[in-house]
């Protein structure tokens, strides 16, 4: 029944009761005044029923009007369940249904896939026990995209209290729910972010520790033994052991410098390769002499397996034989007394692999994918076993990679041995001799050649004089770009060699100088770098700044005196 139907009952009700008024006079005086009773109830029931009509239209229009989803369904909870009987325009506005399509149908037309059970058989309770329901919901459009809602159904009573209909008031919620999942995934990755930082800040300080640790073990024999030296009282055999023990820390700290410095090239993206034709079995050979003593020194027996007909790679023979070491280091470093060390290199479709494998202690399984990352070891506690700051691998991939080969570990678990496998492309070109122009030429007679030296550390200053006057030099040092100048106005030495990290006039501002200077005043006089700043930038830094050579430090005596040699021109 409709508004106006509604309307038009009261109106015909309203007549009758005027009829029945009108003829009341004509009946007994009994029923007149029973009849004159049940008109005053019918009046106060009319009123009643008008004052419910004026509601029921309001509400009517409110539920028009309402942006709201409202639907009325039959009672009915056994399946097929409840069928709509009323939706208001809201509802087509959000589900894209029209009125007409679901008339008569079931609300289950609404729900997918997703629906939660759960919530279904908890809303069946509450409506069977006519107790209003509030829930959410994933709900779908017609087109099949979903929504979220959320419920307020009620049941709908008669005089009998017996359920007749119930209503539900959806909202949509999805621009919510939208933004709650949207802060639940901020949240997610601002913890997963959180941690990934402090476990970073964690293996960076871990690291820090280390790195000190590193540098300053090597310092206590440097300096103990040097102490000694200066009391002229050791005896011959300590002498010996003093110079070898102080040469063999001053190396270990170089290399973990040097480690240092080729990270911070590859994480610049500055890491260079001189690119040529290398038999393998040659720097790997190099690096196995290398590693010599060390494996004799714990009874470590190395067996090669070595196939001198694989053809060559194209890569830097160095920074090979720099993986090789690494890897054949570690070997012995983490395989006791007594142990082997199996190296292979074999041919294996189009690519050379290089295999090292051990009989050491092994790695958790649990360690084995961050066995390459930088600054991770499997043990980084004070009382760990064994030194080192965890780079060398980490750089040795990164080499690897440059090559446009792979690297990979192996382990079966603790004290079950590694196993390193490294796969490098070939190439069919002939091997090319690539002889090392770095070796230092067994003589070197520097006699009459005039060095100037500018170097503010007293101690480098003081060993470059001594180590370049063994070799027959004319040595002038001072400590400053003043002295310098000073010097030059004075006497025009053959070659200058000059620290670039002085402080107040650095080398580069000083050689700026020397060179505006005339040809007479000595600013055409041959220049090397002497430096601690050592990477490929620093390098054509000095060059551009007019030096001819860019020598790093630490530096060896046969090495600074060949680098003088060769920019005079003098025959060795």
């Amino acid at each position: 029944m409709n508004e106006d139907e509604f309307v038009k009952q009261i109106q015909y009700v309203q007549k009758r009761v005027a009829e029945l008024q009108k003829n009341a006079s004509k009946l007994p005086s009994d029923q007149q005044s029973r009849l004159t009773k049940a008109l005053e109830n019918l009046s106060y029931a009319m009123r009643d029923l008008q004052v419910a009509e004026e509601t029921i239209r309001l509400l009517l229009s409110a539920v028009q009007q309402s942006k709201d989803s409202i639907i009325i369904t039959t009672a009915k909870l056994d399946p097929p369940g409840p069928e709509i009987v009323f939706v208001n325009p809201a509802f087509s506005q959000m589900t894209g249904y029209e009125i007409e399509e679901v008339l008569g149908k079931t609300p289950r037309l609404l729900q997918g896939p997703k629906t939660d059970r759960e919530l279904l058989d908890d809303l069946r309770k509450h409506l069977s026990e006519a107790v209003p329901f509030h829930g959410e919901a994933i709900n779908y459009h017609k087109d099949g995209t979903e929504f979220y809602v959320e419920w307020n159904i009620s049941p709908i009573c008669n005089v009998n209290q017996t359920i007749t209909h119930f209503i539900a008031i959806q909202r949509d919620i999805t621009a919510r729910k939208r933004m709650e999942e949207e802060r639940e995934s901020l949240l997610q990755r601002e913890q997963a972010n959180r941690a990934e930082a402090e476990a970073a800040n964690r293996i960076k300080d871990e690291f820090l520790a280390m790195l000190s640790h590193e540098l300053r073990t090597p310092l206590t024999p440097i300096l103990g033994w040097s102490k000694l030296l200066q009391t002229n009282k050791l005896p011959e055999a300590k002498l010996q052991q003093a110079m070898v023990s102080i040469e063999e820390h001053a190396k270990r700290q170089a290399k973990l410098i040097d480690d240092l410095l080729d990270l911070s090239r590859i994480v610049r993206g500055k890491l260079t390769l001189n690119l040529t034709s290398v038999t393998l079995v040659v720097p790997i050979a190099a690096a196995l002499e290398t590693v010599r003593l060390a494996a004799e020194a714990k009874s470590i027996h190395i067996k090669t397996v070595l196939e001198a007909t694989v053809e060559p790679v194209m890569g830097d023979a160095s920074r090979l034989q720099q993986v090789f070491w690494n890897l054949l280091s570690n070997a012995i470093k983490f395989t006791s007394e007594g142990g082997s060390i199996i190296v292979e290199l074999q041919r294996v479709e189009r690519y050379a692999h290089i295999t090292v494998s051990d009989t050491g202690q092994g790695i958790h399984p649990d360690f084995l994918p961050f066995v390459f990352d930088r600054f991770r070891q499997e043990d980084s506690s004070i009382t760990r076993q064994f030194g080192g700051l965890g780079l060398g691998l980490a750089i040795s991939r990164q080499i690897v990679e440059a090559h446009g080969g792979t690297i990979e570990v192996e382990s079966i678990g603790v004290g079950k041995g590694t196993t390193f496998i490294i796969k490098l492309p070939l190439i069919k070109a002939p091997p090319q001799i690539n002889p090392n122009p770095k070796t230092p030429p067994p003589s070197i007679d520097l006699s009459n050649i005039k060095v100037l030296v500018v170097e503010d550390d007293a101690g480098t200053r003081e060993f470059i004089t001594f180590a370049l006057e063994q070799y027959g030099a004319n040595v002038n040092a001072v400590e400053s770009a003043t002295g310098a100048i000073e010097t030059l106005a004075q006497s025009k030495p053959d070659i200058l060699l000059i620290d670039l990290g002085m402080p107040k006039i650095n080398g580069y501002t000083l050689l700026r100088q020397i060179r505006s200077m005339t040809q007479e005043q000595g600013g055409k006089i041959p220049a090397v770098a002497l430096t601690a700043y050592v990477g490929e930038n620093d390098r054509q830094l000095a060059l551009g700044a007019g030096f001819q050579m860019h020598v790093p430090k630490p530096v060896e005596p046969a090495e600074i005196a060949t680098a003088i040699a060769q920019l005079l021109g003098k025959k060795q």
